[in-house]
């Protein structure tokens, strides 16, 4: 290799430094973006499953009647309720505005017209799917979902007032204290 002038070596040096802030520069970004992403997922896991927000709803089938019961705090109540084929991904019932206290409260029939201030179809549908993602909605701050395989709901043993949740059985009241409410004396 020829000898280099000493103004082509200070060119060959400023352009290996230029090469090595671009490569370190580069380097640095993509450990910056890939921790940000992994803080941003970590972020939106603990969210989507804080364990303080209401999310267990139970269900319990005797003969053609299905009734869920929604987890949530006093002040509460219900807005609307949506069943769906989790399957097939198509509606199966909605409820809309219980009229009872106890509607609104959670303790919701499915399938039962007369119920609610709008339902849609008006009546119980005719079968039920192996699985049924049923979602209550409770206004603007939050709703509850979960999905039911009714196989297992029909085979459990639930006493009266007792309903199946994905976490064993629970009574109403069971349900509704496992609700992070906010305050020392919630349920």
């Amino acid at each position: 290799m020829p000898a280099l002038e000493a103004t082509e070596l200070r060119q060959h040096v400023a352009r290996r430094r230029e090469h090595t802030v671009v490569v370190t520069a580069l380097a640095v970004s993509f450990v910056v973006v890939a921790l940000m992403a992994l803080g941003f997922w970590a972020f939106f896991v603990r969210t989507l499953s804080d364990p303080g927000s209401p999310g267990l709803v139970g269900m319990r089938i005797d003969g053609d009647t299905v009734t869920v019961k929604s987890a949530q705090c006093p002040q509460d109540r219900v807005r609307r309720v949506e069943v769906r084929d989790s399957g097939a991904e198509r509606l199966v019932w909605r409820g809309d505005q219980p009229l009872t206290e106890e509607g609104r409260r959670g303790l919701l029939p499915l399938g039962d017209g007369k119920a609610y201030r709008a339902s849609s179809p008006a009546g119980q549908p005719s079968g039920l799917p192996a699985t049924l993602d049923v979602t209550v909605d409770h206004g603007p701050e939050y709703g509850v979902s979960e999905v039911f395989d009714i196989a297992e709901v029909r085979g459990a043993v639930l006493p009266p007032g007792s309903y199946w949740t994905r976490e064993g059985v629970r009574t109403a009241e069971q349900l509704d204290g496992i609700v992070d409410c906010g305050n020392s004396s919630s349920p």
